[in-house]
Order: structure tokens, then sequence, then C-alpha cells
């Protein structure tokens, strides 16, 4: 016999992916040691508030069953990464939406059925260029344009935090979305554009029925009116302020913030933990809403008590394991035995078949089968543990935020019991409920199986067909309105809780003409403000010995050609004088009003300081020119003094009476109209003419007409006074 050969065959695996492999493990260890910030028992294939981390072609589309079967979840290569990316995109964000956990999900799903396609297994180690170009691909069969383009985008991100984790190599974080972004109707001026904006907002209609569904005398204490409370508050509130409809649910029962602003004014607040990482702050409600919010909080408060009394209870750690004596509960020792009928009355249940009720709850229908405090440890407690696993906080983020922000059902506006809002099911007395954005849209438009607001009170359309609305289309209307009021971005941002600027646009659904309408406002606004007046007979006026310029007032000195703003300048009583000081100082400072470089310029910075003390130079002028008139009576010597203040007072008086008239525009340029001009560069030239004339050391008839050039500019300095309207350069 011959003797058999056995080959081993050994695969080599590289030392990169080695290192891939360690980094993959470190990366879910390290999530999962962490998870319970987001989580409480990571094994579950369900985790509330996030979804469910199942396969795609068991991706949920309504509620899913109680069980999950096994072969429905993701594959055992894949489920503890999905996870871990999950608990680590939340760690670097805690302030995410249910939606973005959803869509997560999503991304993940479509990147397990890629691998399983391409590959022999779901690891994620299988991860490369030609995975992620497959569920991109997936997500453009499966999805709208819009959906697969935040698919595409969400890849990209995927991609990039595990090349950073060391999980893919480095070559995979310039992937980039091959899905293109559709056409943004928001920003569009087409007419098929301008549908998709109105689309947005809400029907009017419904608006006015959900308000005159408010406004009837509901009864809180009615439990069919309830929900109806409940969601018409809701819709009131959020047209309070621009807020998303999850985070109405989220607010405190202490909500109100009032405060006085700085005209005096008293103003209404409400303390929100706003989501999308924005976090906490007070949203100020519009003053023509104050009334609306404060009534339709008065009605929430009244019917949710007992749910925050039950929640206080429960968090009491005095009473917390002992059972919750509500209004029906039977009044008998908590380790009595009870009859059914008493253990219907003690959970809330329907007493008219107390058996098949016990049999509906999966309970035992034996008379004395039961305790109160049997009852309390073996089914109120472990369906609190199971209901809210974050108790006493309501989510896994209000858990995280803890002390510095998390909500509490006893702390929260909207903590109700079990079945409170359910029509066609019993309150339950001993159990939580937190209704959520979900709740709030069944009811505001028609669906199989159950009525909505609309249909309950028979308001419908021109068809027939029950009225429908959204809350999220309620915050579209009030961004929109806030954009026709003209607030700033900055403020329209902030008051709806946004962290970017560039938002707006998407909730932005003026149409093209209130756009068009609103820019031509603006930009009229402006030109009206730097705008001269149509010229009429020349380009200025004289008014007495003073010249005026009509210059609409400006922006900056600079706008005004007539000044020289790049050169030095002196600063006088009455304004400002502009030139090249670079020779000498000014022989003219002292006789400023008969210099015809100096200008005052009506309207600047320092008017009202500088018109104040011409005032005061003219009345101390004119008591001079008392004087000297007085004196010129007995002295001949002090008549040309009084001359010379009386030129003076003139002076003064016609320039203060420019300053104070109201048919001269700010911004004009006033300057002497009689006097000289001492400018260093004409007493160079002069003195250079004069000196070459004494000593013959130039051209004789070049040094005079050098002369007479400048005693003619010179001349020209005390032409009469002319008056112009002159338009901006």
């Amino acid at each position: 016999m011959k003797a058999s050969i056995v080959i081993s065959v050994e695969t080599l695996v590289s030392r990169d992916d080695l290192a891939r492999a360690r980094n993959l493990s470190d990366y879910i260890r390290a999530a999962r040691d962490e998870s319970r910030a987001l989580v409480d028992d990571w094994d579950k294939p369900f985790w509330p508030g996030v979804g469910y981390f199942v396969k795609q072609s068991h991706a949920p589309r309504g509620s899913m069953p109680a069980s999950i079967p096994f072969e429905a979840w993701l594959g055992d290569d894949f489920l503890d990464f999905a996870k871990a990316y999950v608990v680590e995109r939340f760690l670097t964000n805690p302030g995410l939406t249910r939606a973005t956990h959803i869509k997560r999900l999503q991304v993940l799903r479509l990147v397990e059925v890629s691998l399983l396609a391409l590959r022999e297994d779901a690891s994620p180690l299988g991860i490369d260029g030609s995975v992620l170009e497959a569920a991109a691909t997936l997500a453009r069969q499966t999805l709208a344009p819009t959906g697969a383009y935040k698919v595409g985008t969400e890849l990209e991100r995927f991609a990039d935090v595990l090349v950073r984790a060391g999980v893919l190599a480095p070559i995979w974080g310039t992937w980039s979305n091959p899905n293109k972004q559709p056409k943004n109707t928001g920003i569009s001026v087409d007419a098929k554009a301008e549908q998709a904006r109105q689309s947005r907002l809400p029907d009017h209609d419904a608006l006015y029925a959900l308000a005159d569904i408010f406004n009837r005398d509901l009864d809180p204490a009615d439990e069919r009116a309830q929900r109806d409370i409940v969601t018409t508050s809701a819709i009131a509130l959020l047209m309070c302020a621009p807020s998303r409809g999850q985070e109405i649910f989220r607010l405190p029962v202490n909500l109100v913030f009032e405060t006085t602003d700085k005209f005096g004014k008293d103003q209404l607040g409400l303390r929100l933990q706003a989501s999308k990482g924005f976090g906490a702050y007070v949203k100020w409600v519009w003053s023509g809403m104050v009334p609306v919010a404060e009534r339709a909080i008065e009605l929430v408060r009244a019917i949710t008590e007992e749910g925050r009394k039950l929640a206080r209870h429960l968090e009491d750690p005095r009473l917390k394991r002992r059972f919750y004596r509500h209004a029906s509960c039977p009044q008998v020792p908590d380790n009595q035995p009870l009859t059914r009928e008493q253990v219907c009355h003690a959970l809330g249940y329907a007493t008219t078949n107390p058996w098949r009720s016990l049999y509906s709850a999966g309970l035992r229908r034996d008379e004395g089968s039961y305790t109160l405090q049997s009852l309390w440890d073996e089914v109120v407690l472990p369906q609190l543990a199971e209901q809210h696993p974050h108790f006493p906080y309501v989510s896994a983020a209000d858990k995280a935020l803890g002390r510095k922000g998390g909500l509490k059902f006893s702390e929260a506006l909207f903590c109700t019991l079990r079945y409170q809002l359910n029509s066609r099911i019993g309150t339950s007395p001993v159990q939580l409920f937190m209704p959520d954005l979900a709740d709030l849209n069944f009811d505001l438009g028609p669906s199989e199986g159950k009525t909505c607001i609309f249909e309950r009170y028979g308001f419908t359309d021109a068809r027939g067909v029950p009225l429908k609305i959204t809350s999220h289309q309620i915050r579209h209307l009030i961004n929109t309105e806030a954009q026709r009021v003209g607030l700033t971005d900055e403020q329209v941002a902030h008051w709806s809780g946004r962290r970017r600027v560039d938002q707006n646009a998407v909730y932005d659904h003026r149409t093209l003409q209130e756009r068009v309408e609103q820019t031509r406002d603006a930009v009229e606004s402006v030109q009206a403000a730097v705008a001269l007046p149509a010229a009429a007979e020349g380009v200025s006026y004289t008014h007495g010995q003073w010249t005026v310029k009509v210059v609409r007032k400006p922006r900056m000195l600079a706008d005004v050609e007539d000044v020289q703003p790049q050169l030095s300048g002196l600063k006088t009583l009455y304004g400002e004088c502009h030139h090249d000081w670079s020779f000498a100082p000014c022989e003219g400072f002292v006789k400023c009003l008969d210099c015809s470089e100096h200008a005052c310029i009506k309207g600047d910075d320092d008017a009202a300081v500088k018109l104040e003390r011409l005032r005061s130079l003219h009345a101390s002028v004119l008591a001079q020119v008392e004087k000297a008139s007085a004196a010129a009576e007995s002295d001949v010597d002090s008549r040309d003094w009084l001359l010379v203040q009386q030129r003076y007072a003139a002076k003064v008086g016609e320039l203060l009476s420019l300053l104070e008239s109201t048919s001269v525009p700010d911004g004009s340029v006033i300057r002497t109209a009689q006097g000289e001009s001492p400018t260093h560069l004409r007493r160079a030239l002069r003195g250079l003419a004069t000196k070459s004339l004494v000593h013959g050391t130039g051209s004789k008839p070049a040094m005079t007409q050098l002369l007479q050039s400048l005693e003619t500019g010179l001349a020209a300095t005390r032409s009469p006074l002319m008056v112009t309207k002159a338009e901006a350069s």
C-alpha cells in the first residue's frame, strides 16, 4: 500500500490586513464599552430610539413584530460592527435625531447586501471601493433621487470614519459620492420649483380648522377630548416659534421664561432643548401668539398632571417599590390576595369580563393569584423597564445629558398615562407614555384603520376628502413669514434653532415676485441713502460769502472728492482742511473762515458739537461788534476794527444759517467764496519767481508769467459766490 500524502496549505495574510483586523476589533470593543450612553442591552436587534438591526430584505416599512426572527438579523460578521458604527457616530454627535439613525441603518444594510454580493461573507474588512459603489448603485435603484444622494453622502462619511479608525485602507478615504444631487427646488425660480415650494407650506384651511377646534371649550377632564387637546395644543406651540415637531414633545413642564426687554416690554419665551446639536436655549414667542401659548400650556398641563404624578412616585426611592395608589386602586393592603375584578381595577383593565381582560394581557386568571405587591413586582415594574429603558429619563440622549439638561418623565410637559390618548383602549393608571412626532402626524392626516382630527370634526376639502397637514409644514411657514417681515438670516437661524445660516434657504418659500419686490426695496433704500438731488441750473450756489456744493451725506468722507482724505489735515471749530502739509504749517490756520482750502461738511460725525461751538462763536463775535460800535462813536481808529468784526459776524452768521437750513442736505461741502488760498505749493512758486526776478537768476518773462498766473488763480478764489448742485462722482 502506498502511503497517503497530506498537503497543508497556509494562507498568507499581509501585515496591513492583520493591522486592520486588530483595528476593527478595537473599534467594536471601544464602542461596546461606551454603548450604555445609547442603549442598555447591546445584544438586542432593536434599540429604542435608534431602530432595527435587520437585513435590507426585512427593513421595516411600518411597525415591526415584538419578536424578530433570527434570520432577519444582520449577519454575524456584520452585526457587531454595525452597532459599533451607530454608537461611535452617536458619541461624536449626541444630538442626533431618530431620522438620522434610521438613515444610517439604511446605509449599513445596503453595505451588507453589497458585501454578500461581491464577497464570500459580510466581514467589514472586505469593504473597498467596489462595495461602496455597489451600495450607492443599490440606493439609486431603490430610492428617490434625493434619498439616493443622501445615502451616497453618508457612504462618503462612512468611508472617511473607517479610514481614520484604521479599518479601511487609506486609499478609500478619497471615495466620493457617485449619486448626483437633484435640483434644489428651494432656490430655483421655474414653475416646477415654485410648485414644490408651495407644497412644503401648510394648507391654510387645515390651519383654520385646527384653530377652530383649539378655541372650542374642550374639557380636559373629558377623556374623549384629551387627544384633541394634545394635537391642537402642540400645533399652537409650533405656531408660536419655528420649532421641530419632536422638540415640542421634549418641552419641560416649567417651560415658560418671562423677562422684560430693553424697551420695558414684557416678553415670553419657551425653554427648549433644540435637536441637531443646537442645545438648550430660550425660544421667544412673537407677541401675537403669547395668549395662545399660555392657553395651550395650561390645557396640556391639566391633562398630563396624572402622568407626572405617577412618574414622581416611580422616581421616589421611598415609594417606588410599592404599588401606586391611584383613584381606582382597590383599598386593600399590599399583600392581600385580589379578585380578578380587583386586579383589573388595579391595572386599569376593563371589568365587564375580568377573565377575558386578564387572558388578553397574558396574566393568571385564578382568583387570589395576585396581590398589589406582586402585581407591582411582576407586571408593572418589568413593563416599565421594557417600555422605558432609560427611566427616569425620556430617552438615551436625555440620560446622557443627565442633570445638565436631560428631561425626566416627572418634568415633561407631555408626560401622559399609557393609552390616555387612545379612544379605543382604557387608560392605564400605572404605565407611562410619552407621545412623539409620529403620534402627532398620525392625527393630522387620514390613513387606513384610524380617524384623524379633521375627520372627527368633519373638516374636508372641496372634494369631500378630510384635510391634512404635517408639523414640519408649520416650521416652513413660520420661517417664510420671518423672511417676509425682513428678519436677518442670523435672526431666523437662531430663532429656528439652527447652527448654520445657509440652512435658511431650504425653509424660505417666498414667491419669485416677493423676492424681486423685497430686493428692489432694499436696493432703492440704499440708493436713496447715497443719491444726490437732481441738478438744477448749475453745480453750486452762493449764500452771502459762502459757496455750497450739495452732496448727500456720504458713508465716508473719502466719498467727497473735494476733500482729499489721503492727505494730512487740520480740524477746526467749523470743519476741517485737507491738503499737503509737508512743507510747513498752514499760515492761515487762525484765518480758517477766509481760507478757500477749508471745507465745512454739513452733517458729519461731529456736527452737533461743531454747531454748538459755532453758535457760541457767533454770539461772542456779535458782542465784539456791539463793543466796537460803541467805541467807534468816539474813537476813529476803532472803525477799521468794527468793519472787520462786522464782516466776521456776517460770515459766521451765514455759515450758521447754512448748517441749520433744512434745504441744505447733509454731506454738502461749504467753502468761503472770497478767501485766499494759502496752498504751500503756490507760496513756494511765488517765492521762487520773486527771488529769481530780484537776483536775475531766471528768465524774466517766464517768472513774470508765473507770478501773473498765480495772481490770476488767487483772484479766481475771490470771485462772486456761486451755489452749485453736484452729483456724486
